[in-house]
């Protein structure tokens, strides 16, 4: 067994058991056509997910180490769990932070959650959620049994149809609703995968140009799928707004794929208190210094999946969604803007709490500078 490439959870996990055990596994790769075919010629049983060069499969102790021994191998990770960066807390009203002229008019954001209520902030006047897939029940109809999905995509694109004070950052966005974390708001790796392989070969059909997610999983010592398929996503010319994470104070603590030095990796700001929310991920990561900036993430009113229309939330989850509806109000401001360019413009426009950039990044999102 090469243990050089295996993740160390998955070790401890085979070290700990005194039989052959079955484990589910995320595999990459450097050659995905060579690596399909060995694999085929050996009958192992897999999902592909070939825009992350990755293929998520069940393997026994001595599938394990016959597999990590091959050139064509990269790493074998442990298909980990996934989970909403949500805290509850009580309310505060973004709405009372910027205004704009551009308001994502002509954009798509896609939604990786726990699906989307068909609150009337997205149906009214006309609907905006043009496209709801379901990874997890496969249902057809709009749903969200959890409802930090609906929360977050009301930051994004809330239009306050009900008069209630509160409206998201592109409100005039389209919505695209991807159901992939379950009731509880955890999923596995893999259901992730599923859905960012979904966007990365539908984003020019449905015009997606900003992909928002609110999850993370706990980031692995070497390019783990996760990460590496929210860069493939980056590479197609997609803005992906991921969250930090809620692990903080302390360093190294960053989720996946918040790691990936790509991505615009969003922290919690404070803005009652004016400082880094103490538990907001901190970096670095093994790629460097994470989270790119901050947003405020403390005591934040948004949709909400039934009655009453809204409702409140705290975290990493809630600060994301902020940044990704002003990507997209960049986006109907300057079409033709590469993710790139967005991310710089983004850290130009942000302002210094600690100077600390594993806590902060370039700081908090100035909108006054917007």
């Amino acid at each position: 067994m090469n243990k050089n490439k295996i993740s160390s959870a998955l070790i401890n996990r085979v070290s700990a058991m005194n039989s052959i055990q079955e484990y589910d596994v995320l595999l990459t790769c450097t050659n995905f056509d060579k690596t399909k075919s060995l694999l085929d010629n050996y009958g192992f049983k897999y999902n592909t997910y070939r825009f992350a060069n990755c293929f998520c499969m069940k393997l026994d102790n001595e599938d394990l180490s016959f597999l990590s021994n091959l050139n064509d191998v990269k790493f074998i990770y442990e298909n980990s769990s996934v989970k909403a960066e949500r805290i509850e807390q009580d309310v505060m009203n973004l709405s009372k932070l910027t205004e704009s002229k551009f308001l994502g008019q002509g954009q798509t954001i896609c939604f990786i959650d726990t699906g989307i209520y068909p609150h009337v902030d997205f149906l009214f006047p006309t609907s905006r959620l043009i496209k709801f897939i379901d990874l997890v029940n496969g249902n057809n109809s709009p749903y969200d049994d959890n409802g930090h999905g609906t929360f977050v995509a009301g930051i994004g694109c809330g239009n306050d149809s009900l008069n209630s004070g509160f409206i998201g950052f592109a409100p005039k966005a389209n919505i695209i609703s991807i159901k992939a974390l379950g009731k509880n708001g955890n999923s596995d790796s893999n259901k992730i995968l599923d859905a960012m392989q979904w966007v990365y070969e539908n984003h020019k059909a449905f015009n997606i140009k900003v992909v928002c997610m609110s999850f993370g999983a706990d980031a692995v010592e070497s390019e783990d799928p996760l990460s590496l398929g929210a860069q493939a996503l980056w590479k197609a010319g997609i803005t992906v707004v991921v969250a930090a994470g809620n692990s903080g104070p302390e360093n190294k603590t960053i989720k996946s794929p918040g790691n990936n030095p790509y991505v615009i990796t969003v922290g919690a700001y404070d803005v009652s208190k004016n400082i880094v929310a103490d538990f907001s991920s901190r970096g670095p990561t093994i790629y460097g210094h994470k989270p790119d900036l901050l947003a405020p993430a403390v005591n934040i009113i948004s949709c909400n999946n039934g009655l009453p229309f809204t409702t409140n939330m705290s975290g990493t989850s809630v600060a994301t969604p902020i940044v990704a509806g002003i990507c997209a109000d960049i986006l109907s401001r300057y079409p033709n803007a590469t993710n790139e360019q967005i991310k710089a413009f983004l850290l130009a426009n942000c302002t210094k709490l600690t100077g600390d950039i594993d806590k902060e990044g370039a700081g908090y999102l100035n909108f006054k500078n917007l």
